[in-house]
């Protein structure tokens, strides 16, 4: 069975998929106003750079999005042979001031911009639909006479040069079915260009960055799920866009316990433990997971495990937990682009192929695409997994200042909400008021603007909230529960 837990009632949204009673994947809304991977824009061309055969594009976020030649609509549709197209320069497709419909790939970082597409997909439940892509695409995970089955009615539904691909959700569902979603998202198509026609560059002609609506069309087909909410207005939002799906709509739950629902359903620890560094082992070995601006690099140590066998076999025994824990960091913490495991030294070659297996097998519960490169000659593992979206560890922290950046702390949001969720606790206390004490950072959030986010804090909790920055200087986003009691003892303690 499948369960997602949705804790709603805080200003970030989290989310926990747990499988077979044990949490899988840990995930969060998009923070407001970055463009998020599949949101397609109005964008202007602002510069051309023949020697990169790229051009960044003005999406109207904070920074520029990057589109390399290979992904213009115009370099794919021109009819010049392959050969032709790629000795020549991007000046030949595209120019500064021109407009594009650009598709986000890979969401800004905190030094790079947007990794734009012209090629645009528009994903449904069980399709994506590929304008102007002229491909019919299946799933690797259908067997071969579905996969030839849907590849032949694919080709009766598409006209011209789209392109459509099929979900391994389509497996034995009937083709009428299909065509009604597929006619679903061709209209949703033509709505991004009716936009596009009306909007002045840079312009959003379609979100993707609501997180129930992408969580549903994901999910919708998933017999064995059940969906856990704490929000009522987000459980009602919840239920009408489950419509198209009756027996997932009889399976939405809304929470009310008294305790945070990720700790009542044993994710909020595993949240926690989510960006620290260390992960243990069962054997008592452990790994060490570190971030860089390129790549994510994974250590194996043996640790607390010495083993009662040869050293090879404790070697062995060591990488092969790495590997299979590995798999689950991945998918837990959502690491993503180049990664690199410096497994334990295993001087067999017969051993490091039983650790790559280990890897291979692990890695086939994560829906989201790995490519295996395996050991180099250095002894190091390479492998890469699809950016769909940041990392936790990125979404939840931010650079340090003490350190000149070299390194991450929770970001100020992040701690904010924490605040929230300790405040959360105290709602069925008998005081009357609460003092927090916090830099100034995490104050800001806390609040809201206008004071918007703390009057709704106060009025669900039904007590008053007291909020004041530190005295002493703090190095990183911080806070504090500095008392309990009378509103008129804490407002004399903050005199003092």
């Amino acid at each position: 069975m499948k369960r997602i837990i949705i804790n709603a009632v805080t200003q970030m949204k989290r989310i926990a998929v747990i499988e077979n009673g044990k949490v899988a994947e840990l995930q969060m809304e998009a923070v407001a106003g970055l463009p998020v991977p599949g949101s397609i824009y109005k964008g202007r061309v602002k510069r051309v750079l023949p020697g990169m055969q790229a051009a960044f594009v003005d999406i109207g976020s904070t920074k520029n999005g990057f589109i390399h030649r290979d992904d213009l609509l115009s370099y794919q549709q021109s009819r010049l042979s392959p050969e032709e197209k790629k000795g020549m320069t991007i000046s030949s497709f595209v120019q500064e001031g021109e407009e594009l419909i650009v598709q986000i790939v890979k969401e800004e970082t905190d030094s790079k911009g947007a990794r734009l597409t012209g090629m645009l997909s528009i994903p449904g439940s069980r399709l994506v639909f590929l304008p102007n892509a002229s491909h019919i695409g299946v799933s690797k995970k259908m067997s071969r006479n579905e996969k030839e089955k849907w590849r032949l009615y694919g080709q009766t539904l598409v006209r011209g040069e789209d392109g459509l691909i099929f979900r391994t959700s389509c497996a034995g569902q009937p083709e009428e079915e299909i065509e009604a979603e597929f006619r679903g998202l061709i209209e949703r198509h033509r709505q991004v260009e009716n936009s596009a026609e009306q909007k002045e560059a840079p312009a959003l002609l379609h979100d993707e960055a609501d997180y129930l609506n992408k969580l549903i069309r994901d999910h919708g087909y998933d017999e064995t799920l059940e969906i856990v909410i704490d929000d009522g207005a987000e459980f009602r939002r919840l239920l009408m866009l489950a419509k198209p799906f009756p027996s997932l709509q009889k399976k939405i739950i809304l929470y009310s316990g008294k305790e945070n629902i990720f700790s009542y359903y044993g994710a909020e620890t595993t949240w926690e433990k989510a960006v620290r560094p260390h992960v243990w082992l069962k054997n008592g070995g452990s790994l060490r997971i570190d971030y860089t601006e390129a790549m994510t690099v994974i250590d194996v140590n043996t640790d607390k495990f010495t083993g009662k066998a040869s050293r090879r076999e404790t070697v062995l025994q060591t990488n092969h937990q790495a590997a299979e824990e590995i798999a689950k960091q991945l998918r837990l913490r959502n690491i993503s682009g180049m990664i690199v495991i410096d497994f334990i030294t295993m001087a067999e070659a017969e051993d490091q192929k039983q650790v790559e297996e280990a890897l291979k097998r692990a890695l086939q519960a994560d829906r989201v695409t790995t490519v295996i490169h395996g050991f180099t000659r250095m002894g190091v593992f390479e492998m890469t997994r699809k950016k769909e979206r940041q990392s936790l560890h990125h979404a939840l922290t931010e650079p340090c200042g003490i350190c000149q950046e070299s390194g991450r702390v929770l970001s100020a949001k992040t701690v904010a909400n924490q605040a929230e969720i300790a405040l959360r606790e105290y709602r069925y206390m008998d005081e009357e008021a609460l003092w927090i004490e916090a830099t100034a950072d995490v104050l800001y959030h806390l609040k809201g603007l206008h004071d918007e986010n703390l009057h709704q804090l106060e009025s669900k909790l039904s007590f008053a909230i007291f909020l004041t920055e530190f005295r002493e200087k703090q190095t990183a986003p911080s806070f504090t529960i500095r008392h309990i009691g009378s509103a008129e003892d804490i407002q004399q303690r903050i005199k003092r």
